[in-house]
């Protein structure tokens, strides 16, 4: 979050910075939230142990223009049940498993 924001006006901050500005957001619901030590890896091989807090918000778009910036390759809209098949970090798996959305 940025001086002056709350908690939605960042969300939606972050998604157009990630996702572009043509993916329009019609209802943030905040959903749950919870915490985690994460071991963060840089680009020259460091590592440094940080304390995360996830705040998780059901979100709908009114449209899936997607414009991705440079730290995406990829992106997919996948339908419930079929996220077993990617390859997703520990945090989006206990997520997305929290949700009923994954196996776990």
């Amino acid at each position: 979050m940025e001086a002056g924001e709350n908690i939605e006006e960042a969300l939606r901050r972050e998604i157009r910075e990630e996702l572009g500005d043509k993916l329009e957001i019609v209802q943030a619901t905040p959903w749950t939230f919870r915490d985690d030590v994460r071991v963060k890896t840089y680009a020259d091989g460091s590592t440094e142990q940080i304390y995360m807090i996830y705040l998780i918000f059901n979100c709908r778009a009114a449209n899936r223009t997607v414009e991705l910036n440079d730290e995406f390759e990829d992106h997919a809209w996948v339908k419930a049940g079929e996220f077993d098949s990617y390859d997703l970090n520990a945090a989006t798996r206990i997520t997305l498993a929290a949700k009923g959305l994954l196996q776990g």
